[in-house]
Formats: structure tokens, sequence, C-alpha cells
């Protein structure tokens, strides 16, 4: 006995330290490491003593729900009874939902809950789960940041333009001597792109994972970024194209320029 009593207290200490990372992450809120080892050992310990309490089901679904509440209280100092009602839901979900994984994986391999090595096992699916979540808030957030920063833009050539949605990216650094460089889809510029554009494009060095690469670019006549129904207008751009298609937007604007418009509307 001595042997499984040491693996649920581990497998209920890691998992509990697992969902109250990510419960912290999730809800933004400033981590006490402290506390959370605490909980962490707190919630392990009580894992170990209720098995050997009652085998009512019932009262010990309630002591673990209420046992739950506690540890949410003491995790991390809340500035209202709302603050600390959406920290404990958002816990209590990753638990029952990790809890799900857990039987799910089980049930799928033919392992039986009681035997030492699955015992030892309880931390994998808790595990996937919980790096599956947390693509999951990466995804949506990355989502959200790009709806927010996504405009209505248009480059203009001579008599040609074409409608864009540009994505502003603090991540773009690039120049071309004092041009900002803006990166866009070749499937979204191709309408404009002629002979004429040809003769006149140059090349801009972009940093891949593998090292430096010259893309093919452009110097416009015009990027106009249509923001608050007003349109803005930039004649010192550099296009950048690539082959590369982005997710909800068309291309990458360079985060000057985002500047440049909010100092505009300063002066006006």
């Amino acid at each position: 006995m001595t042997v499984y009593i040491e693996y649920v207290f581990i497998d209920n200490f890691v998992i509990d330290l697992l969902l109250f990372m990510t419960a912290f992450k999730i809800t933004g809120k400033p981590v006490s490491k402290a506390r959370i080892v605490i909980c962490s050992f707190s919630g392990a310990i009580f894992a170990l003593l209720y098995p050997l309490i009652t085998e009512n089901v019932y009262f010990i679904t309630a002591a673990k729900i209420l046992f739950g509440l506690f540890l949410t209280f003491i995790a991390a100092k809340f500035s209202s009874i709302k603050d600390y009602v959406s920290f404990t839901a958002v816990f209590l979900g990753l638990t029952f939902l990790t809890g799900g994984t857990v039987l799910g994986m089980f049930s799928l391999l033919g392992l039986d809950y009681s035997s030492e090595y699955s015992i030892g096992l309880m931390i994998l699916p808790v595990f996937i789960a919980i790096r599956a979540i947390n693509k999951l808030i990466r995804f949506i957030y990355r989502r959200r940041d790009v709806a927010f920063l996504t405009v209505n833009a248009e480059i203009v050539c001579g008599d040609k333009s074409v409608q864009i949605k540009g994505f502003f990216d603090t991540g773009n650094a690039l120049y071309d001597g004092l041009s900002p460089v803006i990166v866009v889809s070749k499937n979204a510029v191709m309408p404009i792109i002629g002979v004429d554009l040809l003769k006149n494009a140059g090349y801009v060095s972009l940093s891949t994972a593998v090292g430096k690469d010259k893309k093919i670019s452009f110097k416009p006549d015009a990027l106009v970024i249509y923001s608050g129904g007003k349109k803005n207008i930039f004649n010192n751009v550099r296009v950048c194209v690539v082959n590369k298609t982005f997710s909800g937007y068309d291309a990458i604007l360079h985060p000057a320029l985002m500047e440049m418009e909010n100092e505009r509307k300063i002066a006006m």
C-alpha cells in the first residue's frame, strides 16, 4: 500500500499544480508560486485521506467540491466575489475536463484504474489535455488580436489598385532605407502586378528559420489605410511580396504606419 500512497500523492500534486497554473494563465491573474504549491500539496493530501473516511459517493463528491472551493479561495488574492467566482469556475471546469480526459483515455486503452502502473500514468492524459487547452487559448487570443488590429487598406499603382485586409504586427521591423515595409500575399496583389511594375521592382531581405531570404518588392504610388471612416494615405512604403497565404488578412502592416496614423488623428 505504501507504493500506491506515494503514487497517488505525486500524481495529485502534479495534476493540481498543472490545473492551478493553467487557471492562472486563463484568467490572467498574477501567480503566487508559494500559494499554488501549498494548494497543490493540500489537494494531494486530501486525495490520500478522503477514501479512508467514507465510500459514500455523494459525500465524496460534495467534499471534493467544497475543498476545491477552499483551495481556490486561498490560491490568490481576489478583488471581488465576481473575481473569485470566475477563477473558481475556470479551475473547476479544468478539473472536470481533465478528469473526463483521464476516464476516456483509460477506458479507450482498457486500463485498470486500481493498478500500480495506471496510477503512475494518470499525469500523462492530464498533461496532454492541459497542452491542448493552452494551444486553444493561444489560438483564440491570436484570432482576437488579429480581428482587433485588422484594417481595410488599398494598394495603388498608377491607374490600378487592389483592396486588401492588413494586420498591424508589432513584430514587423522591416525597413528599406527609410521606407517601412509591408509584407503582402502574392495572391492579394496579382491584379496589379504587370510588366511596368516589375521593371521597377527590387528585393527585400526577410529573416527566416534558415537564414536570410530575398523577396521581390516594389514601391506603390500609395498605400491607403481606412480607419474610422477616413483615408490615411502613405506614399513612402515598400511592398514585399511573398507566396505565403495568411489567415484572416492579406498583408502584414508595419507598426510605424499605425503610429503615423495616430499622430495624424492627434494633429486633427
